[in-house]
């Protein structure tokens, strides 16, 4: 049976998840690909490439050991011309995700982990960290859409 504490980190990240995704419904390659005011701001495709390269990083990498893949500068970097690249990378990160975290046991989440810009941190400060960073993006991703449909109503 799957830790109670564990299975609301789950339902939290799946409805992340969902609601990053929802945020990209409807909106064509440029308005994936726009920024608010040019390059001190992010687009909407590189904030969900940069939130899911993070969940990747934290619970694949360090969690669960996984190989070593995510390039975050390249997160900052990224564009696309539709989503659905996005929701493929969402699906196997999701996947990833629930196999390793459905794994662990109480006494896991306060095994410590090392990470150099982080130093040691608890398996359950990771997923918190996790959940936080994107609820961030999230909120920065709402605005980012707004401001965007705001744009095309100008034109």
């Amino acid at each position: 049976m799957m830790n109670p504490e564990i299975a609301e980190y789950l339902k939290a990240l799946r409805e992340l998840r969902e609601k990053v995704l929802k945020t990209l419904d409807g909106v064509d390659a440029e308005g994936l690909n726009w920024k608010p005011t040019g390059d001190e701001t992010n687009s909407l495709y590189v904030i969900a490439t940069h939130a899911i390269g993070s969940e990747h990083g934290w619970i694949f990498e360090i969690l669960g050991g996984g190989e070593k893949t995510r390039n975050r500068p390249a997160e900052f970097q990224a564009r696309g011309n539709d989503s659905i690249g996005l929701r493929d990378q969402y699906a196997r990160v999701a996947k990833e995700s629930e196999s390793i975290l459905a794994n662990l046991t109480a006494d896991d989440l306060l095994i410590t982990r090392n990470r150099p810009d982080r130093g040691d941190v608890s398996e359950r400060w990771i997923i918190l960290h996790v959940i936080r960073h994107y609820s961030e993006h999230l909120g920065q991703m709402y605005l980012t859409r707004q401001l965007w449909e705001d744009s095309q109503r100008v034109r």
